[in-house]
C-alpha cells in the first residue's frame, strides 16, 4: 500500500508550455519523463457498490502495459489529497481482483459477487507529462500535466490539470512549488478527483449546491493548537467548496457562501494569532492583513450583491416609496454586469497565492509551538468575556466564534441572539442597512435627494 500525497490544480491548456519554459529557465533539479497517452477505465457495479465505500477502481493502460489500482477513503486537507493506493501489475485489461491483499475489502464485500457485477462505467484518456522535481532540501516533488477528457454514456468533459505529488520529503514542499507555479500560469484548486467528476458524468448528475454546516466540530481535548488548525482547515473547507461551487453553478448565492468562508478564515486567524509562537504568530497576522485586503477590494462588487440581496429579502417592506426603491435597485443590478466581475476576481493571481499560504500554514503549523498551554474552554471563556452581544462592531467576531465553537455548548454562545450565517454570508439586518446606506453615499441609485435622504433617516433607525 501507498499513500498517495497529492494537490491537483485545474489548469489552461497553456499550462503545458509555461510550466516546461518555467522549468528550463528554473535553478530547480529536475528530470523529465518521456509524454505518455494513459487510457483508465473506471469499474463499478449498478448498485455502486464501491462508492458507497468509497473505492475507486481502475484499469490504466500503457503501451500494451496494464496496472490495477484500488483507492481507498482518504482526506481532503486544504486542497491536498491523501488516500491510500494499492496498485498491481497485470498482463491483459481484464480485473482480476484476487490479485489483491483480502485485507483492503470491507467484510460486507464479496470478491466473487462483485466480480461478476462490475462493469465499464466511464474512462479518462489523457496525455501526460511528468517531471520529478528535487528540492535543495532532498523533497522530491513529481510533477504531472494531464490534458484530455473523461467520457461516459456518449458525453465527455475535458481534462486539463496539474498535479503534484510528495515523493519524499516534507508536504509543505508541494505548497512551495505551487505557490510558484501559480505565478506563471492560472491555476485554482482541484477539489474532485477524476473519478469523482468521472461518476457525476456517468450518472449525469449536476454539481451538488454546497451547504455549509451549521457550526463547525470541535474537540476540547485537544490543545488550543490543534483546534485552532482544525477551525482554520473547516472555515478554509467554507471557502474552498464554496469557490467551486460558485465556478459550476455561477450562482450568487454560492458566492456568498464562499465569502463568508474567506470572512471565517480571517476571523481564526485573527482569535488563535496570539495562541502561536512569535515567527508563526506574524506569519498568520499577515495572512489576516491578506484576506482583509482581498475582501476589501472587493467592496465594489459587495455594493451590487447588496443590491441584490436588498430585491430579495422582506428588508425593504416598510421603506418609505418601498416600490421606487426596489425599482431602481432591480436596475442597477441588471445594468452592474456582476456575474463578470465576480469572475475577473477569481482569476487574480495574487488569491491564489493567498490561499496557497494559507494550505501551507494548515500543512505545516501541526509542528508549531504555542505560548499558551491552558485548555481550550479557558481560552474561550477568555475570549467571549469581553465581546458584547449587543454591540454591532463585534457582531462579525461574535458569529465566527459561534461557528467555531458553539459546539462547546457554553452559555454565551447558546444564547448569543447573533444569527452566524446571516451575519458572516451579510444577510443581516445591520449589513442590509449599511449596504443601502453606502448605496445612496456613492450615488449608485438614481433616487430624488427628497426620497434619498427619507430612506437613509430610515435606515439609520433600523
Amino acid at each position: 500500500m501507498d499513500i498517495e500525497i497529492e494537490l491537483k490544480l485545474l489548469a489552461t491548456p497553456s499550462a503545458q508550455q509555461d510550466i516546461s519554459s518555467w522549468l528550463m529557465q528554473s535553478a530547480i533539479n529536475y528530470t523529465d519523463s518521456a509524454g505518455k497517452q494513459l487510457r483508465n477505465d473506471y469499474f463499478e457495479t449498478p448498485q455502486r457498490t464501491l462508492r458507497k465505500h468509497d473505492i475507486g477502481l481502475r484499469i490504466r493502460g500503457c503501451n500494451g502495459e496494464f496496472e490495477q489500482t484500488i483507492k481507498t477513503k482518504g482526506r481532503v486537507v486544504a486542497g491536498m489529497h491523501h488516500r491510500p493506493e494499492y496498485n498491481v501489475p497485470i498482463a491483459s485489461p481484464d480485473l482480476q481482483l484476487t490479485l489483491f491483499d483480502p485485507r483492503i475489502w470491507p467484510e460486507s464485500v464479496s470478491i466473487v459477487m462483485l466480480e461478476k457485477e462490475l462493469y465499464l462505467m466511464f474512462s479518462t484518456d489523457f496525455f501526460r507529462d511528468t517531471f520529478l522535481l528535487t528540492l535543495t532540501d532532498g523533497s522530491q516533488i513529481e510533477l504531472v500535466i494531464d490534458i484530455g477528457s473523461v467520457s461516459a454514456g456518449g458525453r465527455n468533459l475535458d481534462i486539463c490539470e496539474v498535479e503534484l505529488e510528495l515523493k519524499s520529503g516534507s508536504a509543505g514542499a508541494i505548497f512551495y512549488i505551487a505557490k510558484q507555479l501559480a505565478d506563471i500560469t492560472p491555476l485554482r484548486f482541484g477539489l474532485q478527483s477524476k473519478a469523482a467528476r468521472g461518476y457525476r458524468l456517468a450518472d449525469n448528475l449536476q454539481q451538488e449546491h454546497y451547504q455549509a454546516p451549521e457550526n463547525f466540530t470541535v474537540n476540547a481535548g485537544l490543545s488550543i493548537i490543534q483546534n485552532a488548525l482544525s477551525g482554520l482547515e473547516q472555515a478554509f473547507a467554507v471557502w474552498q467548496q464554496g469557490e467551486a461551487a460558485f465556478y459550476q453553478s455561477q450562482s450568487i448565492d454560492d458566492w456568498r457562501t464562499m465569502t463568508a468562508g474567506m470572512r471565517l478564515v480571517q476571523g481564526s486567524l485573527d482569535l488563535y494569532q496570539a495562541q502561536f509562537a512569535s515567527s508563526l504568530g506574524q506569519e498568520i497576522s499577515s495572512l489576516s492583513e491578506q484576506v482583509a485586503h482581498l475582501l476589501h477590494q472587493q467592496q465594489e462588487v459587495d455594493l451590487y450583491i447588496q443590491a441584490l440581496n436588498l430585491t430579495e429579502s422582506s428588508f425593504l417592506a416598510d421603506a418609505p416609496q418601498a416600490s421606487v426603491l426596489k425599482a431602481e435597485l432591480v436596475r442597477l443590478v441588471a445594468s452592474s454586469d456582476l456575474l463578470t466581475k465576480l469572475n475577473e476576481l477569481l482569476t487574480d493571481r495574487q488569491y491564489m497565492q493567498l490561499q496557497l499560504s494559507i494550505g501551507a500554514l494548515l500543512v505545516e503549523g501541526v509542528n508549531a509551538h504555542i505560548t499558551d498551554d491552558s485548555d481550550l474552554k479557558s481560552f474561550v471563556h477568555r475570549t467571549l468575556r469581553h465581546l458584547d452581544s449587543h454591540s454591532e462592531n463585534e457582531c462579525n467576531k461574535l458569529a465566527v466564534c459561534k461557528v467555531l465553537w458553539l459546539e462547546l455548548k457554553l452559555p454565551k454562545l447558546l444564547d448569543c441572539p447573533v444569527a452566524p450565517w446571516s451575519v458572516l454570508r451579510q444577510e443581516d439586518q445591520t449589513s442590509l442597512s449599511a449596504g443601502l446606506i453606502a448605496l445612496l453615499q456613492q450615488g449608485e441609485l438614481a433616487l430624488t435627494p427628497e426620497i434619498s435622504e427619507k430612506v437613509r433617516i430610515w435606515c439609520t433607525k433600523i
